[in-house]
């Protein structure tokens, strides 16, 4: 077995590892634990971000770190990037009008995205444990197989965990944004600009949307218009300069064999099974 299959394999059952670590603890022992439930919310991060993120360390620590070169991109391609994020939240909508047609429950947790805890961790914490997990540490032990390979398992880790809290139409559009925000880090090698944008996607994406919602819901459709036809011109002027989007040295393409690699390794099923299985008893 090679480096690169066994690397890929560590790091994703690192990953499922520290999720199923914390999936244990809130759907099946949280509700016996005799506490406020501000603690624990409190004892789910430290689960989580401390014993989950310690032991996806530990499983990690034989895939060697490869340092890489920060550089700078143009201004347009950041902003492209940001527009970008807008396009992932109109293939959100219509994912979740279609499956709500289909009969699918959409309902999620009655969340105030205005509170103060909230807000700290939509636009702070969120994006920073995020994107180092997701972004940095994977790019770390994976960008040394290709740009394409790390940006792809990055944004399925990425997304196929949002699909527990969050439902299915979550995955695709934290996959588009886990392609957007893997670009950005293997051009950049920047994990603050990475962040940066993850905060500004949280911002336009929930925080806004649902200050206006206390407000009016006629300003709330003016605004989620606006969000729409930002989202269409973000989709055309990457259609549009599709061929400067370059990876592994090729216009906005992926390796032949790259999907290959990585949907046959083992680590990659465990990761997704565990999530599935989650999924179906929540």
């Amino acid at each position: 077995m090679c480096d690169k299959t066994k690397d890929l394999g560590r790091t994703t059952f690192g990953i499922a590892i520290m999720f199923g670590i914390y999936w244990m603890y809130s759907y099946f022992l949280e509700e016996y634990i005799p506490i406020a439930d501000s603690l624990k919310s409190l004892l789910g991060l430290v689960v989580l971000y401390v014993i989950g993120l310690g032991m996806f360390v530990l499983i990690t620590k034989k895939v060697s770190v490869q340092k890489y070169e920060k550089k700078k991109i143009s201004l347009r391609t950041i902003g492209l990037s940001f527009l970008l994020q807008f396009t992932a939240i109109m293939v959100l909508s219509v994912m979740v009008n279609i499956s709500t047609v289909l009969g699918a429950d959409n309902t999620s947790a009655d969340i105030n995205a205005t509170s103060l805890y909230m807000l700290f961790m939509l636009l702070i914490f969120n994006p920073i444990i995020e994107e180092i997990v997701f972004r940095k540490i994977l790019a770390d032990k994976l960008l040394k197989y290709g740009e394409g390979f790390y940006m792809l398992v990055s944004s399925f880790c990425f997304g196929i965990v949002h699909g527990v809290s969050l439902g299915v139409p979550h995955i695709i559009y934290t996959f588009i944004l886990g392609m957007i925000w893997s670009y950005l880090m293997v051009k950049t090698g920047n994990i603050k600009l990475v962040i940066f944008m993850h905060a500004l996607s949280n911002f336009f994406g929930s925080v806004i949307i649902q200050s206006l919602l206390n407000i009016s819901m006629i300003v709330t459709g003016i605004y989620s218009m606006l969000l729409m036809l930002s989202g269409v011109i973000g989709l055309i002027m990457f259609i549009v300069n599709k061929k400067k989007v370059v990876i592994d040295g090729e216009s906005f393409f992926i390796k032949k064999g790259t999907m290959k690699e990585i949907f046959s390794n083992k680590g990659i099923w465990f990761y997704m099974a565990l999530t599935l299985i989650v999924m179906i008893i929540k």
